[in-house]
């Protein structure tokens, strides 16, 4: 046997005695449900397996009306603690609702200024600074610190904080472990420890006596105390079957369209509302252009001015009014780069660099592309994986050189965040200005890296949120003669399993992205065996309140009390709201207490309480809503649907349980006749449990008789009678009957068998004949306890219906019976899909399908998907397609459904699926169809994306995004070209011609029509025809290389290896450039005897600029120079070269104070320029500033622009003045001779 089996068995053993005891010697026991254990005024139910998650813990104990355990006294924390230790040999740890208040609704709780973990892994303070006393201190803040966790926790159960007087935690417990509160075995016994939420153990639930009747009870629905009923006539509230998205309208869309759909009995009907409060209801009267179809509201021509709000679907019949989720109708925007361009990027060979977008205004968000050069080729990673293209749009090299220098574009693509839908299938998209890169030569570096770049680890979106794509991004510069390997981890726990890695590793997306999610992940980049970095960030998943149980309908019991919980998970903390018929529902003392997510109603009355309930949970993502109704029952004891068999079977020295089932509101009392004498509740071998039934345990033949159960409450009584025959056969008394539940629940077959005590029996299960293991099948667990045996289905599925036999085996005979599950929920798949024959267009088809199951439910509504040829993924075609629209009229045809689908594409290869919906949800897809071709026909659309420029002289450039193979509309595909001079005589349209799939046409307009603007528009065809034009693009044609040339050049030396140049530029027209200016270059080699063109070296400098600086020059000499402007097309001409001298570094020189008596003459003009001297040399001269003593001076109108004239303002000491410049020029030739 395997250790699972022993445990699973030991666990049944040591559990039978335990609730036999409770069961015949405590009278107590009897206030909670038979599998249920009593103290004080609660009852708990201690489920040992199937572990779950704390999550599904909570989902569990929610079903039925329960909560998980909240502690609220020493007593009733020394009685869990005996129970699990009774109860568990194994000593493991069991879940409770205790919770750290911050991860109440799931959050994290570190600090999000702790988000890094350096390289080596060491948490990094927030303030960066780490110090000698951290040992020193460590006690004392630790024991702070454990003083302020202890503070910080709160049961979910019952909303209420851990009180500092109510602790139980175990000696040493480390609070930075987890965020639930858990019972661990330790050295005292059982107390509080913490686990991850995530973590599989067994839990406790708990709810008090005066409700579990919940528990006891048949499960109640909409049929209670309804002997015979079709499920569809039924009368009950408003339900939601679908809600909408919230929706981005992009560009000039024809219609926005969102909807919501309903189900009820009467028809419920639709109303929409807009506003920041939802005050304004929407309707034709409000504007014409809005159209209101039961649920589907249509509003033409959206503008952002008169639509751009928050949107709520009401709907609404006798019983009460339900309000649907928020959603936002927002009006996507994508701004222009600006027209002035970005300044050059400098890089060194061999560095790592990055180039940032240029900024451009957007909403709600962009993903960016890169071009290079003027053809304007798209940067690819996937083939240059030292290259990569982050989602925050700079596009990063982890190593540059001469070969990546160039101009870069950046491309801006509108798009929504994730789950949010954009309302055109072309976004738009903008082109940035060209961005240079310029890259100066230095050394190769021997392998060096990696270094993860300071962006990273990068995630998007900000802040992640559940539901969504979340992209961790990683990115290292080094050496690329290596490629760089990069690996992913999380601490203490797995990767998560819908994660996925793209782009060389270097991005983790984690597809719909979980809470669970959350975590402490590592990137690791290495080269080789012989280096690698790594960082951390700790991954904190935000969410919009969603909720692990939504509400149930409640169908209780006149004057009695309902407590109805809210059971969201969400991050940050959400805040409850109650609502009552669609208003907010206030607290009434002594009536209705209304405390957070709990709702207690202490005396129900159908004329004040029923209607339909919802409960709202918002926070800063968001508000949800779950919505139930309320019906407060009166209703006479009947036993229409279960009354008792006419013949029961018991064997002597057996045990036998009778069940007595009544409906009936309030619950009716059970009282027990045995041959018309009345039994007593409690003697002898009888016993009554809570829920009415009878046990007769030793059985003997003077057992045998007729039993009556008898039903009373306040509207009534009624009668149900069964004969006992007590024989020495083993019988099963209590047969499983057939049952119905909704899918994803648990399903449960009572079995009981009456047998002499002397021998052993066991149950044995099968499910549709064969044999049920419940070792390898976990979702199947079998109760052995004596009062109610039976089997569990957990989690039900479609494919667990069917029919399920229970026998009951001894060593010498075995007893038989069984009984039909019947699984409801979504629809079955449909079948039979194909397309009628004759029906396909270029554009439609006729879609036909046979119906799958119902499942318990009409269905409502179809979804048709699509998929071609050329993209396998599924997307939706028709939304929402009302059974009622699918009948077919042809008699013979009357079980096929149809629909025509449009909106087809010509020239592709499409198949369809089909899912139903019903009351309980979306059902799964059908097969596939056969694929059909849709006939070709000339494209429908324009190509996208259209641009241009470059190229050689006399060429114009035009460029556009080649069509993807499903625009084609059918073979043949090619595009026209037309273009003519922005602002021509004639207007007439040149045209070019491209076959095939390219993306370039080049036409040759000649040398004289050099950087012109063109208009262009590009058309797509094939051999059935031509598509649309294009939108009119301006286009520039190639520029001719430049004939203007810098004037005036000048330079001084800025230090000793370093010259400080400048120039007068070249105008940026159309004459001097024929283009633009993109930059200057300045040549400059070194004045000797050789070759300039051997040693010419140049650096560049991008712009219409001034002026530059030559850098690692020879110290004390002369370097010659000149000046070029460039364009796109190339360098203009040299100017004639300029030659200067570099900064001397010469010894120390004192300069002495002099006073000497020298006069200035009035109407001079002086010029004055001082230097500083130091041991390192002459330093760097100031600006020449022009001064007079006063009186007339004639000005040289070719300097005057570049003088500051101050006459009569300068204050000089003259003597000083006049000794000091002869001075230093004295000095300076006796320091080059060698004298000084």
């Amino acid at each position: 046997m395997s250790r699972s089996m022993r445990f699973i068995l030991y666990t049944q053993l040591l559990l039978i005695p335990i609730l036999v005891k409770e069961s015949f010697q405590q009278i107590h026991v009897f206030d909670c449900p038979s599998d249920w254990v009593s103290s004080w005024s609660e009852c708990y139910k201690f489920v040992s397996f199937p572990e779950e998650s704390h999550e599904n813990a909570r989902a569990a104990c929610a079903y039925h009306g329960a909560a998980l355990l909240s502690v609220d006294s020493s007593q009733e924390h020394n009685f869990i603690s005996d129970m699990i230790q009774r109860l568990d040999p194994y000593q493991r740890s069991w879940y409770t609702s205790g919770v750290q208040k911050s991860q109440a609704t799931g959050t994290t709780t570190m600090s999000s200024q702790a988000s890094f973990v350096s390289g080596q892994g060491s948490l990094q303070s927030p303030s960066g600074s780490q110090g000698q006393d951290d040992d020193i201190n460590s006690a004392s803040n630790s024991q702070s610190e454990s003083e302020s966790m202890i503070g910080s926790y709160k049961w979910l159960g019952d909303g209420t904080v851990v009180g500092f007087d109510k602790q139980f935690w175990l000696p040493g417990t480390d609070f930075t472990k987890g965020e639930v509160i858990v019972y661990t075995y330790g050295v005292i016994g059982y107390g509080w420890s913490l686990v991850h939420p995530g973590d599989k153990l067994p839990y406790i639930c708990e709810i008090s006596m005066a409700e579990s009747y919940r528990i006891v009870h048949i499960e109640r629905d909409y049929d209670y105390g309804i002997k015979t009923y079709d499920p569809n006539e039924l009368l009950r509230g408003p339900a939601f079957v679908t809600q909408p998205e919230s929706l981005v309208v992009v560009g000039k869309s024809i219609n926005a369209v969102i909807e919501c759909t309903a189900t009820g009995n009467p028809r419920p009907q639709y109303k929409w509302f807009t506003g920041p409060n939802f005050e304004t209801e929407v309707t034709p009267e409000v504007s014409s252009r809005y159209t209101l179809t039961n649920g589907k509201l249509i509003l033409e021509n959206p503008n952002e001015s008169e639509d751009a709000d928050l949107y709520r679907c009401s709907v609404e019949n006798k019983f009460g009014k339900i309000l649907g989720n928020p959603i936002q109708i927002s009006f996507g925007n994508l701004g222009e780069f600006s027209n002035v361009p970005d300044a050059a990027v400098r890089a060194k060979a061999y560095d790592g660099v990055a180039i940032q977008c240029s900024r451009i205004s957007y909403r709600p968000a962009v993903k960016y592309q890169w071009l290079k050069g003027d053809t304007r080729t798209f940067v690819r990673p996937q083939m240059q994986p030292y290259i990569f293209i982050s989602a925050n749009g700079k596009l990063y090299f982890s190593e540059v050189t001469r070969i990546d220098e160039g101009e870069y574009r950046c491309i801006a693509i509108l798009t929504g965040r994730n789950r949010h839908s954009i309302g055109t299938s072309q976004p738009p998209t903008r082109t940035s200005l060209p961005i240079p890169l310029l890259v100066h030569d230095q050394a190769a570096k021997a392998d060096w890296g990696p270094e993860i770049q300071n962006d990273f680890i990068a995630v998007f979106p900000q802040p992640p949120l559940r539901s969504q794509d979340v992209r961790l991004e990683c990115f290292a510069y080094g050496s690329s003669t290596t490629q760089f390997l990069y690996q992913w981890h999380r601490s203490g726990r797995p990767i998560p399993r819908s994660a996925k890695l793209l782009d060389h590793n270097r991005a983790l997306v984690i597809e719909d992205a979980q809470l669970e999610d959350s975590g402490n992940y590592t990137c690791t980049v290495s080269r080789g065996t012989s280096a690698r970095d790594s960082k951390s960030y700790y991954l904190d998943i935000a969410a919009k309140p969603y909720f692990i149980v939504p509400l149930q309908n409640q169908h209780v019991d006149i004057n009695s009390q309902l407590t109805w919980r809210c059971v969201a998970r969400a991050s940050p903390t959400p805040i409850y709201m109650w609502y009552k018929n669609g208003e907010v529902l206030q607290p009434v003392p002594g009536d209705t207490l209304v405390t957070g997510s709990t709702l207690t109603i202490l005396k129900l009355n159908p004329e004040k309480h029923n209607g339909m309930y919802q409960c709202s949970a918002r926070n800063t993502h968001g508000e949800t809503m779950s919505a139930a109704q309320l019906r407060v029952l009166s209703i006479a004891p009947t036993f229409s649907k279960h009354p008792l068999p006419r013949f029961t079977k018991g064997a002597v020295r057996g045990n036998v349980t009778i069940m007595c089932e009544p409906e009936g509101a309030p619950q009716p009392t059970i009282t027990w006749f045995k041959n018309g004498a009345a039994l007593p509740e409690n003697s002898g071998h009888y016993r009554q449990l809570r829920n009415g039934y009878i046990v007769i345990t030793d059985l003997q033949a003077s057992d045998g008789g007729t039993y009556r159960c008898t039903a009373t409450n306040d509207n009534g009584e009624t009668s149900s009678s069964t004969q006992l025959t007590v024989s020495r056969q083993t019988r099963i008394t209590t047969p499983p009957t057939n049952t119905k539940v909704l899918v994803n629940t648990t399903a449960f077959f009572y079995c009981q068998a009456s047998f002499d005590s002397h021998l052993d029996m066991v149950y044995v299960w099968t499910f549709n004949g064969r044999l049920i293991d419940f070792h390898d099948h976990k979702h199947f667990i079998q109760d052995n306890n004596p009062v109610k045996p039976g089997i569990y289905i957990r989690n039900v599925g479609f494919k667990n219906a069917g029919e399920y036999k229970c026998t009951a085996e001894t060593t010498l005979e075995e007893d038989s019976r069984t009984a039909r599950l019947t699984v409801m929920g979504p629809p079955g798949e449909p079948a039979g899909v194909f397309v009628e024959a004759g029906s396909v267009t270029s554009h439609g088809a006729q879609v036909r399908w046979s119906p799958g199951a119902s499942r318990g439910r009409d269905i409502l509504y179809y979804i048709i998907e699509t998929s071609t040829n050329f993209d396998p993924k599924w997307r939706v075609i028709v939304q929402n397609l009302p059974d009622m629209m699918t009948l077919n009229d042809a008699e013979s045809l009357q079980h096929i459904r149809q629909a025509d689908v449009v909106g087809l594409k010509p020239g592709n290869g499409y198949r369809f699926r089909i899912r139903a919906i019903n009351q309980y949800g979306i059902g799964d897809p059908s097969l596939p169809s056969s694929f059909i071709q849709t006939p070709s026909a000339p494209p429908i659309k324009a190509p996208d994306n259209v641009r241009g420029g470059g190229g050689s002289v006399g060429d114009l450039t035009i460029a556009w995004d080649p069509m993807p193979p499903d625009d084609h509309g059918g073979p043949g595909i090619g595009y026209n070209i037309y273009y003519r001079l922005k602002d021509g005589k004639d207007g007439l349209w040149q045209y070019g011609k491209v076959i095939g799939n390219h993306e370039k046409y080049v036409s040759l307009v000649g040398n004289d029509y050099y950087y012109l603007e063109y208009e262009v528009k590009v058309q797509a065809f094939n051999v059935m025809g031509r598509g649309p034009n294009s939108t009119i693009e301006i286009v520039y044609s190639a520029e001719a290389l430049p004939v203007g040339v810098p004037s005036n050049i000048g330079a001084d030396g800025y230090n000793g290896t370093c010259l400080e140049v400048w120039w007068d530029p070249v105008p940026d027209t159309r004459e001097f450039m024929k283009g633009r200016v993109l930059g200057y270059q300045i040549n400059y080699w070194p004045n000797d005897d050789s070759d300039p063109t051997d040693w010419m070296q140049f650096i560049r400098f991008p712009g219409q600029v001034s002026e530059g600086m030559i850098i690692g020059l020879e110290q004390n000499g002369w370097t010659w120079m000149d000046v070029q402007v460039y364009n796109s097309a190339g360098l203009g001409p040299r100017m004639e070269p300029y030659t200067q001298e570099t900064l001397h570094h010469g010894r120390s020189l004192l300069t002495p104070g002099i006073l000497a008596q020298v006069s200035l003459d009035k109407g001079v003009l002086y010029a004055l320029r001082i230097a500083g001297v130091s041991p390192g040399g002459d330093g760097k001269k100031t600006p020449t500033k022009y001064f007079t003593l006063g009186g007339s001076v004639r000005i040289d109108s070719t300097m005057a622009s570049s003088m500051t004239i101050r006459a009569g303002t300068v204050r000089l000491q003259a003597p000083l003045t006049a000794l000091l410049l002869p001075l230093l020029l004295a000095l300076h030739l006796l320091w080059r001779q060698g004298n000084l």
